[in-house]
């Protein structure tokens, strides 16, 4: 008989064969079953096969035990239930960091995190599914097919190696579409999509079909509907017939869940409805019912002129695009009270600030004079972008730039001029499946250049996420990252020529030219947060140690892998102090054990107050020529007033957009802390992973894989 069970973290135990029934009981469970009987007869067979597999009573692996019981439960007709014991193996894999069980060769030194994600969504496949690339393949593909675009076989050897040895360090990675799909036929290497929206409904459909092929092929899409005639009013001389922006935009949200990117990814949106349309009312309140325009993030177009009149209490017109007419004049600040009272109750709208888009300077619109405001965005808004543009992202790692503790300026400076080489030839390297989009593109040569690892960078420096010094330095970072990208564009320039569009911009007349419209941008930055193993965008940490909920009655414990060295550097780690700062939702503030030092530095989104989350937003926007997603999380107990507040704060410090979430807005966000709540929930499935997909700010994320839909 089996006496020892050998368990994936190498240790053994002693063979116990109640522990087979508990475990298929457990999987029926999650399935809706119930007969506890059912499992031990099942358990039984399984024990009959490991007797004949096993005649000398030697040592069993976990994994060996599983495959018998997946074996067993389906050929007794349990699918179901065999499914659930399937994702629990999986989940508890993912639990002990076992790279070996991935099933990928591991050529470069990864973490587990990085393995599984590249696994997941990036390595190459053959035609039946099976993985046929190793990271440092991937990496090696991605550099060659972005080096290709240079002339000349000296040139072209020269930036694959720079690529190649940029992506291998980490310091720097394209984003998700250009991991994927850089060496493809027919490639879309970009990441988001605007589209121009007309009072026509010819024009409507055209677009309607050109931005679904573009879904198809991954992207997501944003429109200002702000030129569609109001609700109820005239067409072709028949009043009351019009169906107005909000019914628009949902047609446009239905084709998105109706065509998923290659087969399971679905797209995003954003719809922008600018403050002084008839309909703005409606279009506030579009999302009230949970679950309506699901795949669309709506944001209210507003500018200086509004925002000062809704500060002052004055008056506001509403104009028909139609016609030009006023309609309506109402109280500015009744706008605006309605928008913080639903983005209280539902996280939506957001805003987008039309007037610091578009100042007409090399950080807000150069071509504003000529080709007149840009109106949209992409669908998490950090990308302003005219018709038919497209942008590019990519990611710096922050923390690989800290050197003891201090900022390694010097370093990100040569880093990030090979990024702007990478990030322009990606561009070069795209297919667009529009012929506009491919004529936007390459006359606007837009980039966008973010960065991962903000949260584990202040960490490592000692500094507080919200100390007047993280803001300075915040602002010194992005000051470095716009000089540098802007002069290698320069250069870039000389050598090959500035963006087609140069003319109609401000360095019409100047002797320097950049070869881009824009530069830098903050995105969401899930996957390659994941790929980096650090932490997300220009974010603090949501939490110090969480359980997830990946599974009923599966919860997995994360902890922050630089706390963990803190704490045994001071020799006060233990299990039982991780499960203190998990039941204080996750943040170390106040837990008995943990040192006021360590309190200090790692404050999680919910310890800092949301008037220093737009700080640091406002921080990086300033030298950011696009724009930023950043998320503007808020206390349950927060106010529709404060969050009034917010959007004035922010349109003060001139922020581009705004995204404020409110704790427990949402059933499903982010985490479920302390290990208590249940909520009810309507779920959203990871394609690559089939859990649940969870709430944060805009975005459904993925917290095993980093899938999020506001990449796609």
């Amino acid at each position: 008989m089996l006496k020892k069970v050998a368990k994936l973290d190498g240790s053994q135990e002693e063979f116990k064969p109640e522990k087979i029934s508990s475990s298929i009981f457990m999987a029926a469970q999650n399935v809706g079953g119930t007969d506890k009987s059912l499992s031990v007869v099942l358990a039984n067979q399984v024990l009959k096969l490991l007797k004949v597999k096993f005649t000398n009573g030697e040592t069993v692996s976990t994994a060996e035990i599983g495959n018998l019981v997946e074996k067993v439960l389906i050929e007794n007709g349990h699918a179901r239930t065999a499914k659930a014991f399937i994702v629990y193996r999986e989940n508890k894999k993912h639990l002990h960091q076992d790279k070996s069980s991935l099933g990928i060769k591991d050529d470069i030194g990864l973490p587990y995190n990085t393995l599984y994600i590249l696994k997941q969504r990036y390595l190459k496949r053959n035609a039946d599914g099976e993985i046929v690339e190793t990271p440092a393949e991937m990496i090696d593909r991605v550099a060659k097919a972005l080096a290709r675009v240079e002339k000349g076989k000296e040139k072209v050897n020269e930036w694959y190696l720079k690529f190649k040895e940029m992506m291998t360090s980490f310091d720097f990675l394209p984003g998700s579409r250009t991991l994927a799909n850089a060496g493809k036929i027919s490639a879309q290497l970009a990441n988001c999509f605007v589209w121009p929206i007309k009072d026509d409904i010819n024009d409507i459909f055209a677009i309607l079909h050109k931005s679904t092929l573009i879904k198809k092929h991954g992207g997501g899409c944003g429109y200002n509907f702000s030129g569609i005639r109001p609700e109820g009013d005239i067409v072709g001389g028949i009043p009351d017939l019009a169906a107005g922006p909000v019914k628009m935009i949902e047609m446009f949200n239905l084709m998105t869940s109706l065509f998923r990117q290659e087969g399971k990814y679905e797209s995003g949106n954003m719809a922008i409805l600018n403050a002084n349309h008839p309909d703005i009312f409606n279009f506030i309140s579009a999302k009230a019912s949970d679950g309506y325009l699901s795949k669309t993030n709506i944001s209210v177009g507003v500018t200086d002129e509004f925002m000062k009149a809704a500060v002052a209490g004055k008056s506001w017109n509403l104009i028909n695009p139609r016609t030009a007419q006023i309609v309506n004049t109402v109280d500015a600040k009744s706008i605006l009270d309605l928008m913080a009272n639903m983005a209280w109750s539902t996280g939506d709208p957001g805003i987008i600030n039309l007037s610091a888009m578009n100042r007409g300077t090399a950080q807000a619109n150069p071509l504003l004079a000529k080709k007149g405001p840009i109106t949209a965005t992409n669908p998490c808004g950090e990308v302003p972008l005219y018709p038919y543009e497209s942008c590019n992202l990519g990611y710096l790692n922050f923390a690989n730039f800290v050197k003891g503790k201090r900022f390694d300026f010097e370093r990100m400076a040569r880093v990030i001029r090979v990024a702007v080489r990478l990030m322009d030839n990606v561009i070069t390297a795209s297919w667009f499946p529009v012929a506009e989009v491919r004529k936007a593109v390459r006359e606007h040569r837009r980039i966008g250049i973010g960065a991962v690892g903000w949260a584990e960078t202040l960490s490592r420096l000692d500094i507080p996420y919200d100390s007047p010094r993280a803001f300075a330095l915040a602002k010194k970072v992005v000051g470095t990252m716009y000089t540098n990208a802007f002069d290698e564009s320069c250069k870039l320039a000389k050598e090959k020529g500035s963006f087609p569009l140069v003319k109609d911009s401000i360095w019409a007349k100047t002797k320097r030219k950049p070869r881009n419209v824009a530069l830098l941008t903050f995105p969401p930055s899930s996957s390659n947060a994941v790929i980096c193993d650090t932490s997300f965008g220009i974010e603090p940490y949501f939490a110090v140690a969480y359980e997830q909920n990946v599974l009923e009655g599966v919860r997995l414990k994360t902890v922050i892998p630089l706390f963990v060295e803190k704490l045994k550097e001071k020799g006060i780690f233990s299990e039982d102090l991780i499960q203190k700062i998990i039941d204080n939702h996750g943040s170390v503030q106040g837990v008995k054990g943990v040192p006021k030092s360590l309190q200090r530095v790692f404050r999680v989104a919910h310890d800092i107050s949301w008037r220093d989350h737009i700080k640091m937003q406002a921080a990086f926007q300033s030298a950011t020529d696009n724009a930023i997603t950043k998320t503007i999380n808020m206390a349950s107990t927060v106010t529709p007033k404060e969050i009034e507040e917010a959007y004035i704060l922010a349109w003060k410090l001139g922020c581009k957009g705004l995204t404020v979430y409110r704790d427990r807005t949402k059933a499903n966000q982010v985490f479920e802390f302390g290990g208590s709540q249940n909520y009810s929930q309507k779920k959203m499935k990871c394609p690559n992973c089939d859990i649940d997909l969870i709430k944060d700010g805009k975005c459904y994320k993925c917290e095993r894989c980093g899938f999020s839909t506001c990449e796609l």
